[in-house]
């Protein structure tokens, strides 16, 4: 045998021997769970993750690298950034992951680690962002690469949490709540939110300073982990209370944690509107109790809603918004607001006032609302609302609805305008502009409003019996123009400065109110025994001036061819007080005849109707006196020729409705 072949065969042997000492010592390994790997696998784990990393010591970790890599270790603990240690990320216990070296290789290229399994029996998770937008679940890449977020890193494909707690701290939501959940997924497929497989969680916790409870299920979560943009929606349902107000939704979502592809159906409650624009930091008015069915959509700047039925009170609405964050930071709003009915009821708080203070306003003697505006939830958002509602209530039994209502809502920093009024009122029309700004403590208030061809007949309801004609009928029309500050509905009328104007045309006029108004007796009671015939008004006309709150009657005049009535005076929007005198001056001859003028004082919560005292005697003292000599002469002071001055004073109405 030469030395060659010598060599060769221990060159062999050497060989054979060192593989299998390597082979007893990978058996022995894999027997021992490569325990000695625990130390610098967990230094290795720290350098990549770029965070303290613990897997529970050599004791309990146990590796198996035959066909891949399967880790079990009794705990898995990923601490938190240097900024905010403590609490960690995450902490599992009894936990066992499992990876391809297809995937490990893939990572140390720079690829997202792929997770062929990850199984916990317990999993505690902490996410937490604080005032300046820093997360923990947001990893710091190397050199000057910008942080990255926890599932940009990992990307499981089986996921299974036997008991799992969810902390979230969000400083800039205003949001701490717990989640204790299950989960369990095996699919790489969507799931269906019926089976066992998804997310199963009981929520609890605060969210903008409201109590928030909440129960959630989901499908599948492997697409909300895969780290894709195209990946399908997987179903879920939600149960939740915020505040006072309550929620259902039932849909499909890509991305739970950032509500991408959000799509579904949805059922919102509660006592009032305002609580729920106070859960989610919008500016939304206060109402009776509420229900709201609809869809809700999250696009990728925007959330969309189209909102099928909307139940406030009686009223019952509609409408399409979309809500999104405006270039300066505040929220914005903006859509389509319609319905069948609204009623002025359902909104008065949100005009300062509500049912319980109405009743307190008319005990301490006034009836304007004196509520304080929430100024400050107007500089909280913008909106842009269009607004079209077939008919709008008063709530009076005795007005006509007004249908349709048509109009435009913009708020601006601050400043609210209800502009393009466009209303439709007993065959007539009104057009006008509202606006409120609400950047100061006392907000300004301005208000111009035109009307014309309102048919009285039809929009003051006025029952009579046996087929009477109405008191009163005709068109009407006019103009209102006010200004004035203040922080209630009171307020601003107490400090209004303005005009109004007022035109009665085609009018007719019961013959019975004509006469008692003059205090006419025979006139008046031979209308009752004969019937009341309806009386031609040849025009009608006022002119209100408002100083500061006081509206004074410069010129208020009814021509019919029976008499002409006049009303002069004033009525304080201050102190809600009356002082008017109404006057009737006749066009014809009544043998009893007490006709005097009519005052009418007190406040607008109990006003006061009597006659003028000196006029009245100054007719019945010289009919007593009459009457000792000759009973039959007591009535020729009652006597009354008729006015003629009055008879060419508004012969004709020169001042037409100006539209």
């Amino acid at each position: 045998m030469s030395a060659r072949s010598t060599a060769a065969g221990l060159a062999c042997r050497l060989f054979l021997a060192t593989c299998c000492l390597l082979a007893t010592l990978f058996a022995w390994s894999e027997w021992r769970g490569w325990f000695f790997l625990a130390e610098p696998a967990e230094r290795w784990l720290t350098a990549a993750v770029a965070r303290p990393v613990d897997l529970g010591g050599r004791d309990t970790f146990a590796l198996r690298l035959l066909g891949g890599v399967d880790l079990r270790v009794s705990r898995l603990r990923i601490g938190g950034p240097e900024w905010a240690p403590q609490p960690a990320l995450m902490d599992a216990r009894e936990a066992r992951l499992k990876l391809r070296y297809t995937d490990v290789f893939r990572m140390l290229r720079g690829a997202p680690l792929r997770i062929e399994s990850l199984v916990a029996e317990g999993l505690d998770l902490h996410l937490a962002r604080g005032d300046d937008g820093r997360a923990n679940w947001q990893f710091e890449r190397t050199g000057n690469e910008p942080a990255r977020p926890l599932l940009d890193w990992v990307q499981p494909a089986h996921v299974e949490v036997t008991q799992g707690r969810l902390v979230v701290d969000d400083a800039p939501l205003t949001l701490a709540m717990t989640a204790n959940f299950s989960m369990r997924d095996g699919s790489e497929r969507a799931g269906d939110a019926r089976d066992d497989r998804g997310i199963r969680a009981i929520i609890d916790g605060r969210y903008r300073q409201s109590p928030l409870t909440a129960t959630l299920s989901t499908g599948s979560t492997l697409p909300w982990l895969s780290g894709e943009d195209d990946v399908p929606a997987v179903p879920i349902t939600l149960a939740l209370k915020l505040g006072r107000a309550a929620l259902s939704f039932d849909g499909r979502v890509q991305d739970l944690l950032t509500q991408r592809g959000l799509d579904g159906r949805y059922t919102v409650s509660g006592p009032s509107l305002a609580a729920l624009g106070d859960a989610l930091a919008m500016t939304l008015p206060s109402t009776p109790a509420f229900s709201l069915q609809g869809r809700l959509q999250r696009k990728p700047d925007a959330w969309q809603t189209a909102i099928d039925t909307a139940r406030i009170g009686r009223s019952r609405l509609a409408g399409q918004f979309r809500y999104e964050t405006g270039r300066d930071g505040l929220p914005w709003l903006g859509g389509t607001l319609n319905g069948s009915v609204l009623w002025l009821a359902d909104l008065g708080p949100a005009v300062g006032v509500t049912e319980g203070e109405q009743s307190s306003a008319r005990r301490n003697g006034r009836v304007l609302p004196d509520r304080h505006f929430d100024l400050p939830s107007l500089r909280a958002m913008n909106a842009d609302v269009r607004i079209d509602i077939e008919r709008f209530e008063s709530g009076s039994d005795s007005l006509q609805a007004i249908a349709p209502l048509r109009g435009s809502l913009r708020l601006a920093d601050g400043v609210l305008d209800i502009r393009d009024i466009e209303a439709r009122l007993a065959h007539g029309w009104l057009t006008g502009r509202i606006g409120l700004d609400g950047r100061a403590d006392i907000a300004q208030w301005h208000v111009q409003l035109r009307g014309g061809g309102l048919r009285l007949e039809e929009w003051i309801r006025q029952p009579r019996a046996d087929g009477a004609p109405p008191y009163v009928a005709g068109r009407v029309g006019g103009r209102i123009e006010l200004r004035g500050q203040g922080r209630s509905s009171a307020e601003l009328l107490a400090s209004s400065d303005g005009h109004a104007a007022l035109v009665w045309t085609q009018g007719r006029v019961s013959h019975l109110a004509v006469e008692a108004a003059g205090i006419d007796v025979a006139q008046a009671l031979g209308v009752m025994l004969s019937g009341d015939a309806a009386l031609p008004v040849t025009c009608g006309v006022a002119d209100l001036q408002v100083r500061k709150g006081r509206v004074t009657v410069a010129g208020a005049r009814v021509d019919t061819a029976d008499s002409t009535l006049g009303v002069d005076g004033s009525l304080s929007l201050v102190d809600e007080r009356l002082d008017l005198v109404a006057r009737a001056a006749p066009k014809d001859v009544s043998p009893l005849s007490l006709r005097t003028p009519v005052r009418i004082t007190g406040r607008f919560a109990q006003p006061e109707v009597s006659l003028e005292k000196g006029p009245l005697l100054a007719r019945l003292l010289p009919a007593a006196a009459l009457a000792l000599v000759n009973p039959l002469a007591a009535l020729l002071p009652l006597i009354d020729p008729g006015d003629d001055g009055a008879k060419s004073a508004l012969a004709r109405c020169s001042t037409p409705s100006r539209r």
